[in-house]
């Protein structure tokens, strides 16, 4: 208090005309404090701008100058590049992560700083079912001389065939054994990012042995995306022509169901003279079953959502954001799903009975009273491996065109779905 008041005092003994001038001073100070401020702000946007640009293309500075990268269809996890004596390959983490987490490089240069080069391709382990069946789909099966389990592997090229017999299992029952993928000598080793711990084993016994490619295509959204990897793989292993026109085909089709999904009355004539779109009348989609009393329920920009809305149906979410699935209580998934008109991925419930005696509450949900339930295992092999999981994801268009036949009510020649019984 009696600094208060010593202050004022101070103000009181000065003349008016130095306060005037103080009050000038003041203003002047403050004007060029608010210039300032409204400088530094738009200094600091600028700034937030330019970083975020540089975020935006950081891909694209990397590499040498004379890179040229071919623009993907779907997928966001990997880019190929070229130049006039090499070609290129980068993996990343995530969808439209700036994370690099592999840099390969194959032609005739020697080195390239940032790159780790690929010579012999030859022997490869591939650690999931996806990957040991894009491969088949290469003719590179021989190539193939380990693989996670055999117990997952239903590409038909590969199954039905005696390389089954020739490749090791590295990881039959569980983690990768060590001294089995040691032993191996593997010259490339193709992985999707499981858990960290298993990362960092493999990476440590791959140093200056072998290369490590991560491939996380199970994270691109799109099924397209998923189905691109092949392109990746395709160019990585000297397939690249084979493997695009493959991918184009796919892609075709795809986009040719999805087209007329989108359009189903398109060439047809209402009772008005025009055409009529019928996009309110599509069906509602429900996935998957119930599992310790939670339900796990797509998100609004999941795989599985992409699909359902490209072949013509509205998929139950529950959220729209997010490209994961949701953990939902039985109770608030039951009563979100009571009106859902097909009930599709039942999982390892293909009857009725099986699904009713998981909560005898699903029978009230208008897809089982209606008979409009489909899981995807027509295609099972005796050892239990479903060709679903893997020709599915590089055949999405087989899959697209089950599911618009499924909301058609046109369920006569479906290649991987079945009515449950």
């Amino acid at each position: 208090m009696q600094h208060n008041k010593t202050k004022l005092h101070f103000f009181s003994v000065v003349p008016n005309q130095t306060l005037w001038g103080c009050a000038i001073i003041c203003t002047i100070f403050e004007h060029c404090m608010i210039s300032f401020r409204a400088s530094l702000v738009f200094a600091t946007i600028l700034i937030a701008i330019s970083m975020l640009n540089g975020c935006q293309n950081a891909r694209e500075k990397s590499g040498p100058d004379d890179i040229v990268w071919i623009k993907n269809s779907h997928a966001q996890l990997f880019r190929i590049g070229l130049t006039k004596t090499d070609s290129f390959l980068e993996v990343y983490d995530a969808p439209n992560s700036m994370l690099s987490i592999g840099k390969f490089c194959w032609g005739s240069s020697s080195k390239i700083e940032g790159y780790q080069k690929i010579e012999n391709r030859s022997k490869i382990v591939s650690l999931s079912a996806i990957h040991t069946g894009m491969l088949a789909e290469l003719g590179l099966g021989k190539s193939i001389v380990g693989v996670e389990s055999k117990q997952y592997i239903a590409h038909p090229a590969i199954y039905t065939s005696s390389l089954l017999d020739s490749v090791q299992e590295l990881a039959p029952d569980g983690p990768i054994i060590p001294e089995k993928l040691a032993n191996l000598k593997p010259q490339i080793l193709i992985g999707y990012v499981f858990n960290i711990q298993e990362k960092s084993t493999i990476e440590r016994i791959a140093k200056n042995h072998f290369l490590v490619i991560w491939s996380n295509n199970h994270l691109e959204p799109h099924p397209l995306g998923r189905a691109e990897w092949i392109v990746a793989m395709g160019w990585l292993l000297g397939k690249s022509k084979e493997s695009t026109e493959l991918f184009q085909g796919i892609s075709k089709e795809y986009l040719a169901i999805a087209k007329q999904a989108a359009n189903p009355d398109q060439g047809k004539k209402s009772d008005m003279g025009s055409n009529k779109s019928n996009k309110n009348n599509r069906p509602t989609v429900m996935m998957n079953i119930p599992y310790n009393g939670q339900w796990f329920v797509p998100q609004g920009q999941s795989y599985m959502s992409q699909f359902i809305l490209d072949a013509g149906g509205i998929p139950i979410t529950l959220q729209p954001e997010g490209s994961g699935s949701n953990m939902v209580g039985l109770e608030k998934a039951l009563q979100a799903m009571q009106l859902a008109d097909i009930w599709i991925n039942t999982d390892n419930c293909n009857t009725r009975k099986c699904l009713t005696e998981m909560d005898p509450r699903v029978l009230n949900i208008k897809a089982l009273q209606g008979n409009r339930v489909f899981n995807f295992n027509k295609k099972l092999n005796p050892n239990g491996s479903n060709s679903y999981w893997d020709l599915g994801c590089i055949f999405p268009n087989l899959v697209l065109r089950d599911l618009h036949k499924i909301i058609q009510n046109d369920t006569q020649s479906l290649y991987f779905y079945q009515r449950c019984k």
